[in-house]
């Protein structure tokens, strides 16, 4: 394996499953120092000992809790040279089922998680003058799902505002890219029977990917062999929204 980040160090927030688990992993063993953030102390803890890694305590829907993560980054390691904005959460109800309480939880999170930790992580790179951002989008910010308004909704204004803050701080040397995942195999996925089975169908490559397939792409991103990449939306998906299959007529 390549030790691409060598020396640099690395927040990663939702770290404690899924993609941030994975990205956490592959960042430390490629030779970053990461900070591992999340809300859950006991699976962020172990994640950040398997890792060797530093687990900070983080609500990312409090500025306050994001603003001391970048803080105590800063002084730890004094440098700060990748921010990956990966905690999410999701709700499946049709919009008009959508309570406020978990409109505000998606929103809390999911968007506002992440401006809060790119306005803090962005302040710092821009007086470096440099960093790379990732920000877990979501292919359902571009193809929306039906029951997945709100979650949709999140996700293409992570996008949006991702693309904006891009060109803002480009003069800086920091860039700013999204990672749009399609269909992953992790805990967000429902526990219902069949379940796995039926989201396979849903990939030209037939099969829902791990998370560490995403991972890779949160990595390339991240690295400086994407040094002039920035404003990008990229989409991992197996061909999911490459186009429509062949209708099998009778």
């Amino acid at each position: 394996m390549t030790r691409r980040f060598e020396g640099k160090v690395a927040i990663v927030t939702g770290a404690s499953s899924g993609l941030g688990r994975a990205t956490a992993e592959l960042m430390t063993a490629e030779g970053a120092r990461v900070v591992v953030a999340d809300i859950d102390d006991e699976a962020g803890g172990r994640v950040a000992a398997d890792c060797r890694a530093t687990f900070v305590h983080t609500d990312v829907s409090d500025p306050s809790s994001v603003t001391e993560l970048v803080s105590r980054t800063m002084r730890q390691f004094g440098r700060l040279d990748v921010m990956c904005n990966n905690a999410g959460v999701t709700t499946n109800a049709p919009l008009l089922d959508t309570s406020c309480q978990d409109f505000d939880r998606m929103v809390g999170v999911n968007f506002a998680g992440t401006f809060y930790g790119t306005r803090a992580a962005g302040k710092i790179m821009v007086e470096q003058g440099f960093g790379a951002i990732v920000n877990t989008a979501s292919i359902g910010g571009s193809l929306p799902t039906e029951e997945m308004a709100v979650y949709g909704g999140t996700k293409a204004a992570i996008i949006a505002m991702s693309k904006a803050f891009a060109i803002e701080v480009a003069p800086h040397g920091v860039r700013v890219n999204t990672l749009s995942p399609g269909t992953m195999i992790t805990g967000m996925v429902p526990q219902v029977e069949g379940i796995v089975t039926m989201l396979d169908t849903l990939q030209p490559l037939g099969y829902a990917a791990k998370p560490a397939q995403m991972a890779a792409g949160v990595l390339f991103l991240a690295s400086d062999e994407a040094d002039y990449v920035t404003g990008h939306d990229l989409v991992i998906d197996g061909g999911a929204t490459a186009g429509r299959r062949a209708l099998a007529l009778p």
